[in-house]
């Protein structure tokens, strides 16, 4: 797995006061089809049994806008009662040895789809974004500063494209679509050594040989689709260190959900950055209370927050 580059952006070397977090809002607003609706209309026209997976046992939602945050939701109750029929009865008329993994087969075909399978056509549909120009841009911010640092949540160059930003100004904290071996990270924040195991109960003597070996596949899940938050701060702590002449901090496009929280907790760890303006980016006024709230949840002092509409940015 090639990981995220570690570095000090040139925007922190020339003691940056201007600090922006970089969601995917970001480039929907610029135009780029990057929803996660479209991811779904994607894998659907490309891998069926993938599509299905995911819609009978993740609630990601009509338009998989939670997929991420559902990969720690996964229905493991729904998919034993789907697959049961695969564990027949060691005293059935047509029992055979060679069945006694057919069950164990089939709930791993099911965890592999939603953590490898899942991965590869989310980097082969990023990779296939079409990213504007300056020129073609659907939007332009009027006020954003290419020579502040950047940490951007989205794979697609954007930054660079559309606003002429350095590389170097950019921390992609879950990898870059422009890199074509760099694995792009995507998971839910449930730290699998915190969960128990599905065979962390009492009467596990007695259940039946291949659910405890299925269950054993299930735990696996949850370490195969988490996203390590902890080790990509660790990875990258020299840019997190080096945040300390910001004065301002923009927030674009990013949801601010607790999936991402660990990030902002690194970031808040710089004194300059805890204290600094904080503006958060709303598509509309009646999403300015809501913002707001999810700011001063992550750790934002409510003194420091202003919003602001897109287009007065």
């Amino acid at each position: 797995m090639t990981e995220p580059q570690s570095l000090i952006p040139i925007g922190v070397e020339r003691n940056a006061s201007k600090l922006y977090v970089v969601g995917n809002g970001f480039d929907l607003w610029h135009g780029i089809a990057s929803s996660y609706g479209g991811f779904r209309s994607f894998v659907k026209a490309r891998d069926r049994k993938l599509f299905q997976t995911i819609e009978d046992y993740l609630p990601a939602g009509d338009d998989w806008a939670d997929l991420e945050g559902a990969l720690a939701s996964i229905d493991i109750d729904s998919i034993v009662d789907d697959l049961c029929h695969f564990m027949a009865s060691y005293g059935s008329d047509d029992w055979s040895d060679a069945g006694h993994h057919d069950f164990q087969y089939e709930v791993d075909g099911v965890v592999e789809r939603l953590s490898v399978g899942l991965r590869k056509w989310f980097a082969d549909w990023i990779r296939q974004l079409e990213i504007p120009s300056g020129a073609t841009a659907k939007n332009r911010l009027r006020t954003l500063d290419a020579e502040g640092v950047f940490l951007t949540f989205n794979y697609p160059p954007a930054l660079r494209e559309i606003y002429g930003v350095p590389d170097a100004n950019v921390l992609h904290i879950h990898g870059q679509a422009a890199m074509k071996d760099e694995d792009l990270v995507l998971g839910h924040a449930w730290d699998p050594t915190t969960r128990p195991s599905l065979n962390d109960r009492p009467d596990i003597e007695d259940i039946d040989t291949r659910m405890a070996e299925a269950n054993d596949i299930l735990d696996r899940y949850f370490s195969a689709t988490f996203k390590p938050s902890e080790r990509l701060v660790q990875d990258n702590q020299q840019f997190f260190d080096a945040l300390n002449g910001i004065k301002e901090v923009g927030v674009l496009g990013h949801s601010l959900s607790e999936v991402d929280a660990r990030y902002f907790v690194a970031l808040l760890n710089t004194q300059s950055v805890s204290t600094a303006k904080w503006t958060v980016a709303c598509r509309f006024d009646s999403d300015r209370t809501k913002m707001r709230e999810k700011l001063k949840s992550l750790g934002v002092q409510t003194s420091c927050i202003v919003t602001a509409l897109w287009g007065e940015l």
